[in-house]
C-alpha cells in the first residue's frame, strides 16, 4: 500500500476514484461517496464546519490493516474487509 496522508481521501465522481483533500471532499463532494486511500474503506469526514478547525478521516468500520489508524493497526496493510470498489 502506498503511503498517504490522514489529510487526503478519495471521492467517487461520475463512477472514478480521485485523490482529494479532506477540505476539497467536504466542501465540494458532500454527498459523494468517500474512502479511505490506504485501505480503500468506507469513511466519513469529522470536524468543524465552520471556521479553521481540524478535519478528520474517520473510518465507518474500523480494522486493524489500516496503517493510518495507528491506534489499532497491527503493523501488516491489509485492504479493507469492506472495501469500496
Amino acid at each position: 500500500m502506498p503511503v498517504v496522508s490522514q489529510q487526503s481521501c478519495e471521492v467517487k465522481v461520475d463512477g472514478v476514484w480521485h485523490a482529494a483533500t479532506l477540505a476539497e471532499a467536504r466542501s465540494r463532494h458532500t454527498m459523494a461517496q468517500k474512502r479511505c486511500p490506504a485501505c480503500q474503506g468506507q469513511i466519513i469526514i469529522a470536524g468543524t464546519y465552520f471556521g479553521e478547525g481540524t478535519l478528520k478521516l474517520q473510518h465507518r468500520r474500523s480494522h486493524t490493516g489500516c496503517p493510518l489508524k495507528s491506534d489499532t493497526y497491527n503493523g501488516s496493510p491489509v485492504p479493507h474487509p469492506q472495501a469500496l470498489a
